[in-house]
């Protein structure tokens, strides 16, 4: 049984689907993911600035994220045979705390209060393996990282990277038994 933390934004909740979303309405715009060539909002459009600034000073933003495709169904599937974390850096976004966790409590309702970890360094995780769209959180994890891929890191070259949860179902599944 391996022990799987699970990282929230970009991995199981669709952050940026929303953020880009909230710009296109706020600006009266029609842009796409593609029209980001992998950067982010702020990046390319700086009066994107004014979003970010809600969204770290507002609650909200994070409770009725979209979640990402086949998430909630191959996260149950490893449940029966791996013990899983969610663990997100919330620290990142403080007004956050209790969107993310009445978000996980009504998408994931079948997570444990007590595998929802808050924090923000993730090197204090102690697990196997660590599913994030960051990978700066894979410094200093004393497991093996796997990168979900998110617009903003496909150009990042990683040994361990999942495209999608289906990927991520047949990486568990090809693990050598104990």
């Amino acid at each position: 049984m391996a022990r799987i933390a699970v990282d929230m934004d970009e991995v199981i909740a669709d952050f940026y689907q929303k953020d880009l979303q909230m710009y296109n309405d706020l600006y009266d715009k029609e842009l796409t993911i593609e029209d980001l060539n992998n950067q982010y909002v702020s990046e390319l459009y700086p009066e994107s600035d004014k979003i970010m600034k809600f969204i770290r000073n507002t609650k909200g933003f994070f409770k009725d994220l979209p979640v990402i495709e086949n998430a909630q169904m191959v996260i149950q599937e490893l449940m029966k045979e791996h013990e899983i974390f969610i663990t997100t850096a919330a620290m990142d976004f403080p007004n956050s705390f209790d969107d993310k966790f009445y978000w996980l409590q009504e998408k994931f309702p079948f997570i444990q209060k007590e595998n929802i970890v808050f924090c923000g360094n993730k090197s204090i995780i102690h697990a196997d393996y660590l599913i994030d769209d960051n990978i700066g959180h894979f410094t200093n994890f004393s497991g093996t990282g796997l990168l979900f891929t998110a617009h903003h890191n496909q150009h990042i070259d990683h040994p361990n990277r999942v495209n999608n949860w289906n990927e991520v179902r047949e990486y568990f599944q090809n693990l050598p038994a104990d």
